[in-house]
């Protein structure tokens, strides 16, 4: 009976079968992986990056403004009464930076107060963006908060 002897060329032969078994697993692991993109529509939205500047300046050179209060159960929206004294529309999107999926938008609808309060009881528990965009006369305005829901 003959042994059979680890030689330098066995080595190099199960040195390579591992790399490439360890890089295939690797591929298809990443290739496997959810990818949650800011937004699906990301170049056009950077072609109108100067329109978005113009729409937050004009927000921030409001004399009254625009509030975004999260509470204890309850998101609170406070727009100046000048506001709504005329007619505006808009929505306000709730944005996920974790998890695309739990992204949702809902129409401005505010009280005759200037406000509008939103439950938070049925929204998923972390790191929230909020983002309220309206029209008013023509003329776009643009507001956006981070809170974490508990």
């Amino acid at each position: 009976m003959s042994k059979s002897k680890f030689n330098w060329g066995t080595g190099i032969l199960i040195t390579i079968i591992i790399f490439m078994i360890i890089t295939i697993g690797t591929v298809v692991f990443l290739m496997n992986q959810d990818v949650d993109l800011v937004t699906s529509d990301y170049y056009d939205k950077g072609i109108q990056h100067q329109t978005q500047i113009e729409r937050v300046n004009r927000t921030n050179e409001m004399v009254e403004k625009v509030l975004i209060n999260p509470g204890n159960g309850f998101v609170m929206f406070s727009f100046p009464k000048s506001l709504t004294q005329k007619s505006f529309k808009g929505t306000i999107q709730f944005y996920r930076p974790s998890d695309s999926k739990k992204d949702f938008s809902i129409p401005l609808t505010v009280d005759t107060s200037g406000q509008q309060i939103i439950s938070t009881q049925s929204i998923a528990k972390g790191y929230w963006k909020v983002k309220v965009d309206w029209t008013q006369d023509s003329v776009e305005y643009y507001k956006e908060s981070s809170f974490v829901i508990n």
